[in-house]
């Protein structure tokens, strides 16, 4: 996360700087960590039978914090590297870039939704406060990235593959 995006923003634009964008994530995981409710340390995990009963138990809660969190997060950050390299080399185009984006965001919404519900049955406190602002820190990044590809595109972009784009580049 941010490893592509706020270097593009520090570096091509003022909307920020670095002690803002520092105190704001800063700001944002202490808000959690004082809103987050205390841990349930007696709950225990029934085994699931399938992948589907995982999802599923995952997605109401009654699955563990790092069976919830870890899957998503590697994928979703091995995808945006890999866009990411692929936009460094001059071999994808926004709209590919968007698309990416797009397939990933209902899975977005099931992490989200597991990890908050999931990180109620953990042992520590910081586990269940890092595992939600990382969630609040993919949101983050997201809006972002979806701002600089509609505001600051040719910070990113080859202006050669936007002209495909009907003029993205101007």
């Amino acid at each position: 996360m941010f490893m592509t995006t706020l270097p593009i923003i520090f570096t091509f634009t003022h909307l920020f700087s670095i002690v803002e964008a520092g105190i704001f994530l800063m700001a944002i995981l202490l808000l959690v960590y004082f809103y987050t409710p205390g841990v349930n340390k007696n709950w225990r995990k029934q085994p699931d039978i399938s992948m589907y009963e995982a999802l599923r138990s995952a997605w109401l809660g009654k699955a563990l914090l790092w069976h919830a969190f870890w899957p998503f997060f590697i994928l979703v950050n091995s995808v945006f590297f890999y866009i990411d390299y692929r936009i460094e080399n001059d071999t994808y185009t926004i709209a590919s870039w968007k698309t990416a984006h797009g397939m990933l965001l209902l899975p977005l919404v099931w992490w989200i939704n597991s990890v908050w519900h999931c990180s109620q049955h953990t042992r520590h406190k910081i586990y269940s406060v890092l595992a939600r602002t990382a969630t609040i820190y993919l949101i983050l990044d997201y809006i972002l990235r979806f701002l600089i590809s509609t505001q600051f595109p040719n910070t990113l972009f080859d202006c050669k593959l936007l002209v495909i784009q009907y003029g993205d580049c101007f």
